[in-house]
């Protein structure tokens, strides 16, 4: 059997193990058998499969192309093309996760953030649902406060977004579009003008708990705040800020 063969062959094997781990791995996290640190031990292994299959794949295209034959056509291209579909969403994900600083709680109101009502009680070993404005985080060579880092870098989030509407409609417009997220309503309070709700990731269903807050803004218009917290774990690779990004947009576009 000649190399070209045998690593299109390989670069398959590779691949479909691969996509085993990571269903595996997505499977046992979302059904509690497994910790989401597990399932990333796990998907990281998957993913070094895929760099592998990628390799191998790669090896038989330019043994393919150099000596012009198409021996294991079907097995090379189906390992070629299913490592790179693989591939990106993982790599897409670290990326974020290194573009994004490391703060797991995000608000658009680092001053004075939404605070959990219904959401406020977690089990043992959860994340605090304290904000602390004055945690240390490092992102791009500084090192200071998620306070300051919010402001410093999302300074589009937290700019206050008021508009010349009563409380009470600010309050329903947030909570249809709460709705249309496809986020869990757990509980809210128009006279309070605060929505409480809970958010979970594609792959692991990771959980974020949400809270937004309406207040009135002026005479005539009413503000909108909103704080959205990984339950539990440290890194969430960009999430909850995106969360906040994406319901900012959907709002705006009403």
């Amino acid at each position: 059997m000649r190399f070209p063969i045998f690593a299109a062959r390989l670069a398959l094997t590779a691949l479909l193990l691969a996509a085993l781990i990571a269903a595996l791995a997505v499977v046992s996290v979302r059904a509690g058998l497994a910790a989401f640190g597990t399932g990333l031990e796990a998907m990281t292994a998957a993913v070094v499969l895929e760099l592998i299959a990628l390799a191998l794949a790669l090896v038989w295209m330019v043994s393919a192309l150099k000596h012009n034959r198409g021996e294991a056509k079907r097995i090379g291209m189906t390992a070629l093309l299913g490592s790179l579909v693989l591939l990106y969403v993982p790599l897409h994900t670290v990326y974020q996760g290194l573009m994004a600083p490391l703060i797991h709680d995000a608000t658009t109101d680092p001053d004075d953030p939404p605070t959990f009502v219904a959401l406020a009680k977690r089990p043992p070993g959860a994340n605090s649902t304290v904000f602390d404005a004055k945690e240390q985080i490092s992102y791009r060579g500084e090192h200071n406060t998620v306070s300051y880092m919010l402001h410093e870098y999302y300074s589009g989030l937290t700019h206050p977004l008021a508009l010349i509407m009563p409380p009470g409609k600010m309050f329903w417009r947030c909570f249809n579009t709460a709705k249309r997220m496809g986020w869990n309503i757990v509980d809210y309070n128009e006279k309070e003008g605060r929505i409480e709700a809970t958010a979970a990731s594609f792959w692991f269903g990771q959980v974020s708990d949400i809270v937004i807050r309406v207040r009135p803004a002026g005479a005539l218009g009413a503000r909108f705040d909103m704080r959205a917290e990984s339950e539990n774990g440290k890194r969430d690779f960009g999430r909850n800020i995106g969360l906040l990004k994406d319901y900012r947009a959907a709002l705006n576009s009403l």
